[in-house]
């Protein structure tokens, strides 16, 4: 929001999963490891997510009203918001469960 100076949905970025309380970026040192959530969900963080021009949409009016790809490059010189992980071990996800490394 800092960085394109308006207020930005969170929806715009289509997460699964929404962690808290984290410095920015800090997924980023997942990459190659596993995962905890809740009491049996594992998950193998793949990749780092290479932002396209669809999180410029507004969720809400379907506007294209920002450039957010275009101002983290600028910014920070990479276009990446979030990680991809795979399901190692399924189980019960739910709002509040702790994150474990």
């Amino acid at each position: 929001e800092n960085l394109v100076g308006m207020p930005v949905h969170p929806l715009r970025f289509r997460a699964n999963l929404y962690v808290t309380d984290w410095p920015a970026w800090r997924e980023f040192d997942l990459v190659g490891q596993e995962i905890a959530i809740g009491k049996a969900a594992r998950l193998r963080i793949i990749k780092r997510i290479v932002r396209c021009a669809a999180i410029d949409v507004d969720p809400d009016t379907g506007i294209r009203d920002l450039s957010i790809p275009h101002a983290l490059m600028r910014s920070f010189g990479h276009a990446n918001c979030g990680v991809y992980a795979e399901v190692v071990n399924a189980g019960e996800i739910v709002h509040g469960n702790e994150l474990r490394s």
